[in-house]
């Protein structure tokens, strides 16, 4: 676990580049647990993120990507990948209140 109570690696990376392999392996070198975003989503939405788009639009997506971004990025202390559009979004690279980054100076 992270002493900051957040992940302790957190990957990002266009899609098909290797985030869910590498970030698996790392998690187990490192002895921690591993979490990726979209399959967040997959699980809690009951079907895959393609039918989403299809059926709800990318900006229903996005919103949920945005919600499963926060919510890992507050509860997964382990490794954890971010979908591949994940940061192409605003209001998802916003970190949360709280988060070091967002703090001011």
């Amino acid at each position: 676990m992270s002493e900051a109570g957040g992940p302790l690696v957190v990957l990002v990376g266009p899609m098909g580049v290797g985030k869910s392999t590498v970030g698996e392996i790392l998690a187990e070198r490192l002895g921690v647990p591993y979490r990726d975003t979209d399959a967040d989503i997959v699980e809690a939405e009951g079907r895959p993120i393609a039918e989403i788009f299809v059926d709800e639009g990318e900006a229903h997506f996005r919103e949920l990507e945005r919600q499963a971004v926060r919510t890992a990025l507050a509860e997964h202390p382990g490794v954890l990948a971010l979908g591949g559009g994940a940061v192409m979004d605003d209001g998802t690279r916003a970190p949360p209140p709280g988060c070091p980054s967002s703090a001011s100076p």
